[in-house]
Parts: C-alpha cells; structure tokens; sequence
C-alpha cells in the first residue's frame, strides 16, 4: 500500500509540475496610417534573438487604423514585441535612402534606437499569468 501511495503522488507532482500557468496577451496597435496590407508582429522571449528570431509570429490582415492582436497560451514571463506595417504585402520593411523605413513599425514601450531598431532592454515587459495587455503606437519615417 505504501508503494501505491508513492507512486501516486509521483503521478500528483508530475501533473502539477507540468501544468506551467499560461498567460494571454493582448497587443493593441494604434495610429495605423492607412488599411492597406498586413501587420507582421513578433513576440520575443529572448534578448539575443531580438528583433529576429520570434518565440512567436503572426500576419494578420490591416482592417482598421486600430486593431488588437491576441498571444494566446505564453508563459508567463518577460518579452518584447515588434511590428511592421508591410503595407505591399512583400513580407520585409522597405527602406529608402540611407535606410530610412518607408513603412510603419512599433516595438513595445514604443521604445526606439538610435540607428536601428531598440534593444531587448527598452523593448521589455513582464506578462503576468492571465490576461495583459500593451499598447503600440506606430510611427512612419519620411524618406
């Protein structure tokens, strides 16, 4: 019987363990300039990734000059986001002279660099277990 309950309550921690809290977070994203193309966001888990390889990505249809875009099932944890507004649809930012975007772009804390895109650092924010949201406001360089 003693035996019984051990492996019992293996079975119990196993199960409690492996049934990590999962988060959903909301990204609304303001101030887009037009409906035109899509929205390419990335979520990022990891400063030496960002902005490049995404935890997790999406490419959602522009409908509206404000939309929400939703991360279902993340754990709970510190990340970024980034967002382009690619509004020809080619699935890269298109730049002008010397680099300079020609389309809309985001990151969380609507932090920004100084030649490039900002650091992991600027960018981050904790998503909490449940439902959070963060807000973007999108900014479009002229060339």
């Amino acid at each position: 019987m003693n035996a019984r309950r051990v492996v019992l309550l293996g079975i119990a921690m196993v199960a409690v363990f492996s049934c990590e809290a999962q988060s959903k977070l909301i990204v609304k994203i303001l101030n887009l300039k037009n409906s035109n193309g899509d929205i390419l966001i990335g979520l990022y888990d990891n400063p030496s990734h960002f902005p490049g390889k995404v935890a997790s990505g999406k490419v959602v249809k522009v409908t509206e000059k404000e939309m929400e875009i939703e991360f279902l099932d993340i754990r709970p944890g510190d990340y970024a986001v980034s967002v382009l507004h690619d509004e020809n649809q080619n699935k890269d930012m298109d730049q002008g002279k010397l680099g300079i975007p020609k389309e809309g772009y985001g990151f969380s804390n609507d932090a920004t660099g100084m030649i490039g895109p900002p650091s992991f650092r600027k960018a981050r924010f904790h998503v909490p277990t449940g439902d959070s949201s963060i807000t973007i406001n999108m900014k479009y360089l002229k060339d």
